[in-house]
């Protein structure tokens, strides 16, 4: 069997018992946290306590922790995420419409953050202890120290209302045709602020790897020959020290899959970008339990996706991998 079908089929393999222990940890989380989904329905002593009870029974949240489990296990296998409580719609749908953005979120901060980490690791190893080197490096353990949201909020009252260059929140300004330029200039415009605010940690913390990796790799051996052989420097950097350099980036650019949907939940809510982070608050704040377990599902799907991928990137990038398949 050859390298990759076998990695995969290994991992996801691996992944069956990671995702119904997943399922298990958050079902009960869920259900056993202080709220009652029903009283965040209805209100506080909007009906009566028959009325009450005969919703929770209605919803089946008279039955045992167990049965509701299994129940639900029933219905996750045959494709139903179940109904929301408090938007009385599919939760597949609900998550459908709201993965747009959060991709469109995620996938911009990636490719920023990614490049410039990479760039930033790389130059300041070429030159360590200079002033490239220094500022550089400032700028990367800032952007992983400060706190998220207080940088959005920073942000917000910098950009957003002393200057007026940027719009506070949301995604699109309202009336705009969708698939217009005018549209996907607004969303480009409403993009800025999310993006470089949740850049700013991920570059710092793959520049600081990245410089690291990059040192360890121009002290090697390969690298005192391949300057024996005359080749130049930049050669040398980018056929050589930088392939070498990488390959160890790769783990953390896969992690960071688990990472900014988790950052992204913050980020959302501080500029009101409507995608899953946003729903995600929503649904604990409104005991929204169908919808909760639909979102950590798809988060642990996604993660594990992002494994194997990562997984792939290295038989890629590391032939030795796929000799030794």
């Amino acid at each position: 069997m050859s390298t990759v079908p076998r990695i995969v089929g290994t991992r996801l393999l691996q992944a069956v018992p990671l995702l119904i222990a997943t399922v298990v940890v958050n079902f009960a989380i869920i259900h056993l946290a202080p709220g009652d989904p029903v009283t965040m329905m209805v209100g506080e002593g909007a009906v009566s306590a028959d009325q009450m009870e005969a919703l929770r029974e209605s919803l089946g949240l008279n039955n045992p922790l167990h049965i509701q489990f299994l129940d639900y296990l029933t219905s996750v296998l045959q494709g139903d995420l179940g109904t929301s409580y408090v938007y009385h719609q599919p939760v597949s749908e609900i998550i459908a419409s709201r993965i747009p953005a959060t991709l469109l979120l995620m996938g911009s901060t990636y490719l920023l953050s990614t490049f410039l980490g990479l760039l930033f690791g790389i130059v300041a190893a070429l030159r360590p202890s200079s002033l490239q080197d220094r500022v550089l490096m400032t700028i990367a353990i800032l952007g992983y120290s400060v706190p998220t949201f207080w940088l959005g909020f920073i942000a917000l009252m910098i950009f957003a209302v002393e200057l007026g260059w940027l719009p506070i929140s949301g995604m699109v300004e309202s009336g705009l045709e969708p698939g217009s330029w005018e549209y996907w200039k607004s969303v480009l415009h409403h993009l800025v602020l999310p993006v470089a605010v949740l850049s700013l940690f991920y570059t710092g913390l793959i520049a600081r790897l990245m410089r690291t990796s990059m040192l360890n790799s121009l002290r090697g051996d390969f690298i005192v020959t391949a300057r024996a052989m005359g080749l130049s420097n930049w050669r040398i950097v980018l056929r050589h020290a930088v392939p070498n350099a990488i390959t160890p980036i790769v783990t953390v650019l896969g992690l960071q899959i688990g990472l900014m949907l988790s950052g992204a939940v913050l980020t959302e809510t501080v500029f009101g970008w409507p995608g899953l982070g946003v729903l995600t608050v929503q649904a604990v704040a409104q005991r929204d339990y169908p919808l909760l377990l639909g979102m950590f599902l798809l988060t642990s799907v996604m993660v594990i996706i992002a494994n194997v991928l990562t997984d792939l990137v290295y038989l890629a990038i590391n032939p030795r991998l796929r000799s030794n398949g």
